[in-house]
């Protein structure tokens, strides 16, 4: 019994919505249909348009991505040049400091041994 009167009062519901829903439309149904399939056909266009912008924007990016890995490597071989080249360059200099520092260390004993022996 219950189930029975919730069956009558949803389709009196419908029923009622339905006509309420048609007297107040703006257009007619006719109008109504043209207006759904022009827009249809205007948001098929602009989802083509979007799918073709996104896949551009994807192919963008991939391209990016191939240039700055590229050019990343490059940086890194010139760095590790760059570091190379230092070395040799700073090499003589370390090697001429040591000598210094030896000379100084040997000047150093020299003069402890003659305040020593004194």
């Amino acid at each position: 019994m219950k189930i029975k009167n919730f069956a009558v009062g949803f389709l009196v519901g419908a029923a009622g919505g339905t006509m309420i829903s048609l007297m107040n439309a703006p257009k007619s149904g006719s109008e109504l249909q043209s207006s759904l399939k022009s827009s249809s056909g205007d948001m098929k266009t602009q989802m083509d348009q979007l799918k073709i912008e996104a896949n551009e924007v994807k192919s963008s990016f991939l391209k990016t991505k191939h240039e700055s890995q590229e050019v990343f490597k490059t940086l890194g071989d010139e760095v590790k040049t760059m570091i190379s080249n230092y070395k040799a360059d700073i090499n003589p200099n370390i090697e001429h400091i040591q000598e210094n520092v030896e000379n100084i260390q040997n000047r150093v004993e020299e003069v402890q041994n003659t305040f020593t022996k004194d």
